[in-house]
C-alpha cells in the first residue's frame, strides 16, 4: 500500500494535473479559464511543433545509435579484461557521472570555432585549413549534438550491455569454441542473442531521456543557429519559462509524454514477451 501511494503521488497526479493544465487558458495574464482542446489546436499549428520533433528524432536516434554501437564495442572488450578490470570499468563509467549540463558546456568549449582544441588538433594534424564552425554552422551544430549525446550514453549502454553478457554462463561458449564457433560465431549466435532484451531496454531508456532532454543542445549551441537545433525539450521550456503560456506548456508536455509512450511501451512490451519465450 504505502509504495502505491507513492506511485499515485509521483507519477499519476503529475500527469493527471498537467492534463488539467493543457486545457486551460492559463498564461497570467487573462483569467484562467477551460477551454478544452484549444491549446493542443495551437500546438498542431505551431510550426515550432514539427520542427522541434524532428530535431529530437534525429538527436535521439542518432547519438543513441552511436552510443549502442561504441558501448556494445566497449562491453564486450571490458568482458575479456581480467587485469585491472575494476580501474578499466570505473574510467568507462566517469562520463556519466557528469550531469549533462556540465558536459554540454565541455563540448561548447572542445568545439568553439575559435579557441577551441579540436580545431586546434584537426590544424595540427594538417586536415582543415580553417577552422570549423562546429556551433554557428546548423549542419555542423546538429553533428555536434548528437556526438556529445553519444558521448553522455556510452557508459550507460556499456555497463548495461556489460551486466547483460556477464548473465550469460560461460559454458555456453565454451561449447561452442568445441563446436568450432570463431569469436564473430560467438558473438552472432551467443552474445547477441542471449543479451537482446538488455540492448531493447537500454536502448529504449536512452532514446526517451535524449527526446525529453535537451542539456546538451541548452549548453552548446541553445537551439542555434536559427532553430536548426531547437529541441523539444527547448520548445517546452519556452512555452513554460519564456512565454509563460502554461496551457500550451501543459500541452506541449502531454504530447511529449504521450509520444515517448507510443514508442517506449511496444518496444519494452515487445522485448519482454520475446524474453518470456524464449
Amino acid at each position: 500500500m504505502p509504495g502505491l501511494i507513492a506511485m499515485l503521488l509521483l507519477i499519476f497526479y503529475p500527469v493527471a494535473y498537467n492534463v488539467q493544465v493543457s486545457l486551460l487558458r492559463y498564461d497570467n495574464i487573462s483569467p484562467v479559464k477551460f477551454i478544452g482542446l484549444k491549446n493542443y489546436t495551437w500546438l498542431f499549428s505551431s510550426p515550432d511543433f514539427y520542427l522541434s520533433w524532428k530535431v529530437s528524432a534525429i538527436y535521439s536516434l542518432g547519438g543513441v545509435g552511436l552510443a549502442f554501437i561504441f558501448g556494445l564495442i566497449l562491453a564486450h572488450s571490458l568482458r575479456k579484461i581480467t587485469v585491472g578490470k575494476a580501474v578499466f570499468r570505473t574510467l568507462v563509467i566517469l562520463p556519466w557521472a557528469v550531469p549533462a549540463v556540465i558536459s554540454g558546456f565541455m563540448w561548447k568549449w572542445i568545439l568553439n570555432g575559435e579557441i577551441g582544441v579540436l580545431n586546434y588538433i584537426l590544424s595540427s594534424l594538417g586536415l582543415i585549413d580553417d577552422n570549423l564552425r562546429f556551433i554557428s554552422d546548423p549542419t555542423l551544430a546538429m553533428i555536434s549534438g548528437i556526438i556529445a549525446n553519444a558521448y553522455i550514453r556510452i557508459p550507460f549502454f556499456t555497463i548495461f550491455l556489460l551486466a547483460g553478457l556477464e548473465s550469460i554462463p560461460t559454458q555456453v561458449y565454451e561449447a561452442a569454441k568445441i563446436d568450432g564457433a570463431d569469436q564473430l560465431g560467438q558473438f552472432r549466435y551467443i552474445s547477441l542473442p542471449l543479451n537482446r532484451f538488455q540492448m531493447i531496454v537500454a536502448t529504449v531508456i536512452s532514446l526517451m531521456f535524449s527526446f525529453r532532454t535537451p542539456d546538451v543542445f541548452f549548453s552548446i549551441t541553445g537551439g542555434g543557429p536559427g532553430k536548426a537545433t531547437y529541441h523539444a525539450g527547448l520548445f517546452l521550456m519556452d512555452t513554460f519559462y519564456k512565454f509563460a503560456t502554461f496551457g500550451h506548456g501543459g500541452a506541449v508536455g502531454m504530447v511529449l509524454f504521450m509520444t515517448i509512450i507510443a514508442f517506449a511501451f511496444p518496444a519494452l512490451y515487445y522485448g519482454i514477451l520475446r524474453r518470456g519465450k524464449s
